[in-house]
């Protein structure tokens, strides 16, 4: 059995380890990463919004991120599946870190969130089912047409509402879980109108060319939106490194050749 330690000793032993507290102290985490070879990774929330996601989880946002993890070994951009509705308490609550394909003023309105450049713009349509008589003067009022939407989205001519109930009684917009379903059921006869995302139905008239016969596209956009990143106000990646790398993914033509693969630009 060993006796106690003389003061002396554990000064001795303890002096070198305190001396570089202040070292270890004024590290940054990602400094740590770094030496470590290991890339921090940042969760991307995702919900079904064809093109950019689809029922399986595949479409132009996975496509997008497989850029952003081949183009730089910083971070790693994995995706998490959340819902329309779900979507803003699971970016605040910390499931994910950031969100593609978005528009503040999708419900994000006074939210800490903090969004980058624009860098894709897309629209809204109309589509009503071909027949004699119907053209571009049947988009110039919508009182009194059935309208069919997506639960969770939100559109201009309802006042970016979303709330399904008001949708119904106010502006007879019944909310569904699919574009493809709303398309059929307008050629069907089952609803006057359905909205839908342009680049989707682009996408979906290429595969069906004899639904396309079928219908009736608006001139008329229901609102024309510029897609940004929105991340979680003091998360892990900010704006300004998601800007640097959407400007040099735009300056190279790789999100260009991103659009035009998948449909979106012709």
């Amino acid at each position: 059995m060993t006796g106690p330690l003389s003061r002396r000793t554990i000064l001795q032993t303890a002096l070198p380890l305190l001396s570089c507290l202040p070292l270890l102290a004024g590290r940054p985490a990602e400094a740590y990463a770094a030496s470590s070879g290991d890339s921090a990774v940042i969760r991307v929330g995702a919900y079904e919004f064809p093109p950019y996601v689809d029922e399986t989880g595949a479409g132009v946002t996975r496509e997008l991120l497989n850029l952003f993890n081949a183009t730089q070994s910083e971070r790693r951009f994995e995706m998490v599946r959340t819902a329309p509705q779900r979507r803003y308490d699971d970016l605040e609550q910390g499931r994910f870190d950031m969100i593609a394909f978005e528009c503040r003023n999708w419900g994000w309105e006074g939210r800490a969130v903090e969004a980058s450049r624009p860098f894709l713009r897309d629209a809204e349509v109309f589509i009503a089912r071909a027949a004699p008589g119907i053209d571009q003067s049947y988009f110039d009022d919508l009182s009194g047409k059935s309208i069919l939407g997506r639960l969770g989205f939100h559109y201009a001519f309802a006042g970016f509402e979303a709330d399904p109930k008001i949708l119904e009684q106010r502006f007879r917009t019944r909310v569904t879980v699919t574009h493809e379903g709303n398309v059929r059921s307008v050629v069907a006869g089952r609803a006057d109108l359905a909205i839908v995302t342009r680049s989707f139905l682009s996408r979906f008239l290429q595969r069906e060319p004899e639904l396309a016969r079928q219908l009736v596209v608006s001139q008329r956009s229901d609102q024309i939106y510029e897609h940004t990143l929105l991340t979680r106000r003091d998360g892990p990646v900010t704006i300004a490194w998601l800007d640097t790398l959407l400007d040099r993914l735009a300056a190279d033509g790789q999100l260009e050749t991103l659009w035009r693969r998948s449909g979106i630009l012709s």
